[in-house]
């Protein structure tokens, strides 16, 4: 599993976890919610990176038709 598909689970995860709370637990969902934008950050970085990565790649070995 890559990086970008755990970080995906990890999100996934918080988000249920966040549908699933019964009542209002002020500490607990703050914690989720803070959690959860970390792994968005995270996920989002991730692709950044990937994509640039893919870019670099693209210019340093041009397909030759």
């Amino acid at each position: 599993m890559n990086p970008q598909e755990r970080i995906q689970e990890r999100v996934a995860f918080l988000k249920e976890q966040l549908d699933s709370l019964d009542h209002y637990l002020p500490e607990t969902y703050q914690f989720l919610t803070a959690e959860l934008d970390r792994q968005q950050r995270e996920l989002m970085e991730y692709k950044i990176q990937d994509f640039y990565w893919n870019q670099t790649n693209e210019q340093q070995n041009p397909i030759i038709d």
